[in-house]
């Protein structure tokens, strides 16, 4: 049960605000942020370099709690193999495809050269949300979709 709640250590939730319609978020980085000064060092030490692309860091997210657990639960797993290599946390746009009516259109993605993951992980992260694509010989890539609060008319 502590390892499920270490995540929220991270986050300061004194930085959660209410929207318009009464729902709650945190702007992207309030959570990016302290994420990657908690685990830059230590990736570092590990013979891993984090990279962060995040272009628009006062976008607004609903599904922070989410967001972070799968952020920390992929670099304490990551911390915990022998491998060495590249992490990138970018966010992406989602193309416009009449196949995907979702409301969904921005997705915070974690791309890694070098670690595998378990088909038990992926199921794992699946069930919080994210799309996980995981090979030997081309790394990770985890697919997070953010949610808005829908304040924007």
């Amino acid at each position: 049960m502590k390892e499920n709640q270490d995540f929220l250590k991270i986050l300061d939730l004194n930085k959660v605000h209410t929207s318009v319609f009464e729902r709650k978020f945190m702007y992207l980085s309030d959570v990016i942020d302290p994420i990657y000064r908690d685990y830059v060092i230590r990736l570092e030490r590990a013979g891993y370099t984090l990279d962060l692309d995040v272009l628009r860091p006062k976008h607004q997210v609903e599904n922070f709690l989410a967001l972070t657990k799968i952020i920390v639960s992929y670099l304490n797993h990551v911390l915990k193999t022998p491998q060495k290599g590249n992490i990138i946390i970018s966010m992406n746009t989602a193309g416009d495809t009449l196949a995907d009516i979702r409301p969904i259109s921005n997705f915070i993605t974690i791309k890694d050269d070098s670690t595998i993951i378990t088909v038990e992980q992926r199921e794992q992260y699946a069930i919080l949300g994210a799309k996980v694509k995981s090979r030997l010989g081309f790394g990770t890539t985890i697919q997070i979709p953010i949610t808005e609060p829908y304040d924007k008319l």
